[in-house]
């Protein structure tokens, strides 16, 4: 490299430095310009709004894929463990049971009374309020609340009766019929309906107190209105009385939300 070569390149190096320490400071006038610029793409630029586009996203999706999220989503609010145990504990009750009874008629009478009291066990546990975070949750959730706790109890309802209805079998053995799977499957629907509509009108810890009081008063009592077995004269009146009344007891639910659709 020549030395005028040199002196160039060193020449363009120091009249960088010297453009890097010598720019203009800029006027108070150009400051608050840039920050009136500023402000105004701020104005001009709308917030995001999640809540939109929680909903834009679920109009997109279809009726399917909405009960599927639904269910799922108040599936996994309490967990899949507390499931997991809860089957655990009604195959141990069956076993228990089927191995330490003498006939199959009194170990179903005992063995019912048992599920009917882990199934309000359940149901309030499934439907108490775990902490303040969640309430908001469930508050803010893109679906309404009467959905929400519908979905629970469905699948409450439907994991016990899914278990149920194959360890009465167990159980009953070879004197298993049609009736005394009605004789299991309607108990542990109406303590269940029972749970979940007092939690719902009168809060979790008076509503399981409720439901707890009518299965005592059950077992302690010598007449058994609910637990009955298929040789009672009155088993089918007394098993459509207490399907109609389960019913009656849903439908106050959905009178509810009548109540208060209304009052707005």
């Amino acid at each position: 490299m020549s030395e005028n070569q040199e002196l160039t390149k060193l020449e363009q190096e120091w009249k960088a430095h010297f453009d890097r320490f010598t720019a203009p400071e800029p006027t108070r006038e150009m400051t608050l310009d840039l920050i009136q610029k500023i402000k105004n793409m701020e104005q001009n630029e709308s917030p995001v709004d999640l809540r939109v586009e929680l909903e834009t996203t679920q109009h997109s999706l279809s009726t399917r894929s909405k009960i599927v999220n639904m269910f799922l989503t108040q599936w996994n609010f309490y967990g899949t463990t507390s499931w997991l145990l809860t089957g655990l504990l009604m195959i141990a009750i069956t076993f228990t049971i089927s191995e330490n009874v003498a006939d199959a008629v009194s170990g179903f009478a005992s063995w019912i009374k048992w599920i009917t009291l882990l199934v309000i066990g359940v149901i309030g546990y499934s439907f108490r309020p775990k902490n303040e975070g969640n309430e908001i949750i469930e508050t803010l959730s893109y679906y309404p609340m009467i959905h929400q706790i519908f979905i629970r109890f469905m699948i409450v309802m439907g994991f016990q009766l899914l278990l149920t209805l194959p360890l009465s079998f167990i159980v009953v053995g070879k004197e298993s019929t049609i009736l005394y799977l009605v004789s299991s499957f309607l108990p542990v629907f109406f303590f269940g309906v029972i749970g979940f509509v007092a939690i719902f009108w009168l809060g979790q810890k008076i509503g399981v107190s409720i439901a707890l009081f009518i299965w005592f008063s059950q077992v302690l009592l010598k007449k058994k209105l609910l637990f009955q077995t298929p040789d009672n004269e009155y088993f089918l009146v007394m098993n459509v009385i207490i399907l109609g009344v389960s019913v009656l007891l849903l439908s106050s639910v959905l009178f509810k939300k009548g109540l208060s659709v209304g009052s707005k």
